[in-house]
């Protein structure tokens, strides 16, 4: 397994990869690497010959410095991870070689990015899209892996490569979760135990709106109101809990093609 820091020395791999008639994908991740992100990289290995994974905590879409700070950081067992799962090449830059001082252009996607994580995390998609359009740049991969898990910003890039032509196919992969069905994230290890429980609840909340919504009806059932009764008064607020389209932003009128999303 090679680790490459640089963009340069990535493209320049990548151009003989290609030369060679080999198809690589990338697994973009922020690191802290758990079965959720293997699972991707199990998916990758099934689309192309050559299986890049980059690690780079992205701090432009971090509104938060104590959120950027409390990040959880664990390179060395990433990269254990990474030749145990049989990645080729990992490429993990600093802020420096991704952002250079005198930057001026950012990437952003209009209308995707207004409700839910875009309307509670100012500038959070922007700097998602930014750093994802580098390190399509950077690897020039015929594949890009994310998860499901973070469904508006998969539709965001989505809508990002489609819009701006970069000629990559963007592949959705389905969500792990743990035993008690909290979707696994590298940010479940900042979770005290009360936060757990109230997260898990709203897993319960989100599985009773989809068994409701199988029922025959005309309009899929008012979200809030199920998730109120699984948090009881105890429980968290979102900011935004709403039923929606599949590939867009707008609120879903049908039960057919919908996924629930919280921020």
């Amino acid at each position: 397994m090679r680790i490459l820091e640089t963009v340069s020395e990535l493209q320049q791999l990548s151009d003989a990869e290609r030369a060679a008639g080999r198809r690589i994908a990338l697994v973009p991740t922020m690191g802290a690497l758990h079965p959720g992100h293997l699972s991707l990289v199990k998916v990758a290995r099934e689309r192309a010959d050559r299986v890049w994974v980059s690690i780079f905590v992205n701090p432009t879409q971090f509104n938060d410095p104590n959120d950027l700070s409390a990040y959880p950081r664990s390179l060395d067992a990433d990269l254990e991870a990474c030749e145990l799962a049989g990645v080729d090449v990992v490429f993990r830059p600093d802020a420096g070689e991704m952002y250079p001082s005198d930057g001026q252009t950012t990437v952003e996607v209009g209308g995707l990015c207004e409700p839910l994580c875009g309307r509670a995390r100012p500038g959070h998609f922007r700097g998602v899209t930014t750093i994802v359009s580098k390190l399509l740049l950077a690897a020039k991969p015929h594949v890009a892996v994310f998860g499901e898990k973070d469904y508006q910003q998969l539709a965001v890039i989505r809508r990002m490569v489609r819009d701006l032509g970069f000629g990559v196919e963007v592949v959705g992969a389905a969500t792990l979760r743990e035993a008690d069905g909290l979707a696994m994230s590298s940010r479940n290890a900042n979770l005290d135990p009360e936060a757990r429980r109230q997260a898990v609840a709203l897993v319960r909340a989100l599985e009773r709106w989809f068994a409701r919504s199988m029922r025959p009806r005309p309009q899929p059932p008012r979200v809030r109101p199920i998730a109120t009764s699984c948090w009881r008064w105890r429980g968290p607020r979102s900011r935004a809990l709403r039923s929606r389209a599949s590939t867009t932003p707008s609120c879903a009128t049908r039960t057919r093609s919908l996924r629930l999303q919280a921020a």
